[in-house]
This record gives C-alpha cells, structure tokens and sequence, in this order.
C-alpha cells in the first residue's frame, strides 16, 4: 500500500491531534464529576475514534454502572461485542438500548439476521 498523500497525513496529525484533546478534557471533566455517567459514555466515543476498542469498553462498562438505563452506551457496547464476534452479548446490548429508547442496533441485527 502507498504511502498517504502528505495532505492526508497532515489532516489525520490534525485530528487524532483535536481527539486526543477532546479525551483530556473529558478524563479533566470526568475529575470533577466521576458520576456522570453521560461523561464515560463520550469518553468511550473518542476512544473508538481513535480505534482503541478496550479503552472504549472499559468506558462503557463503566458508564452503564454509573446509568444502566443509558441507552446510546447499550448501543455502543453492543457495537463491540459485534466487532469481537460476540453476537449474544451483543444483541442482549441492543435489547436493553432499545428497551431504554434507543433501538438503532437491534434493528440493524434483525435487518441483517444477526
């Protein structure tokens, strides 16, 4: 595979740059308020952006702990254990996302019969 153009790499330093500052202040927000659940679920968010899938899960967990009725955080649990080809765990995740309003992920597994 090529290298990328230098556009690309300058405007991916960028991001993963404006991410990363994005997860300090979070981690800083979360210092302040370790029972915002909300926080942990965003935390989780930017560390899927940066393809870091245990930090993101350890994040989720966490939030669900915090907020077990927290919807988007079932659904984004769900997505990976999709990744990890646990489709049982995912789908008991996509049960309770839509259970507490948000049923994005268990339509998408019946759509595609998962």
């Amino acid at each position: 595979m090529p290298d990328k153009p230098f556009f690309r790499q300058v405007a991916d330093a960028a991001l993963d740059h404006e991410t990363q500052r994005h997860i300090d202040e979070q981690i800083a927000a979360l210092a302040q308020n370790p029972d915002w659940a909300e926080g942990y679920y965003h935390l989780a968010q930017f560390y899927r952006i940066q393809q870091k899938p245990l930090e993101a899960k350890e994040q989720l967990l966490i939030a669900l702990e915090k907020k077990p009725t927290l919807a988007d955080a079932h659904v984004a649990l769900g997505e990976i254990y999709i990744s990890e080809g646990d489709l049982k765990r995912a789908r008991e995740h996509a049960e309770w996302g839509a259970k507490f309003g948000n049923p994005r992920l268990l339509e998408q597994m019946e759509r595609h019969g998962a």
